[in-house]
């Protein structure tokens, strides 16, 4: 009996594959700002997991926005933690 369903696994990795045209077309620096997002959406494969029947694509952008949500939280939380050391002084 087959699966309805491929696995979210390889879901993911056929959408980040279609993405490489796209890659190509880009500046080295935004090559690398893509890279980041793409790891972000491969770190939360197992979130992604529990909507197995979800728009691969709508999961892997919420995953983008999660990973670089967490990203400006910790250099805001730093920024602050410096601010406050400063003022110590």
């Amino acid at each position: 009996m087959g699966r309805s369903v491929p696995p979210w696994r390889t879901r993911v990795e056929d959408e980040l594959g279609r993405l490489v045209p796209y890659r190509r077309a880009l500046t080295t620096t935004d090559q690398h700002a893509l890279d980041h997002l793409m790891n972000e959406v491969r770190q939360r494969r197992a979130a992604g997991g529990m909507l197995p029947a979800a728009n691969a694509r709508e999961v892997m952008l919420l995953n983008m926005l999660v990973g670089v949500m967490g990203r400006l939280e910790r250099l805001e939380q730093h920024l602050r933690s410096l601010r406050e050391g400063q003022d110590d002084d």
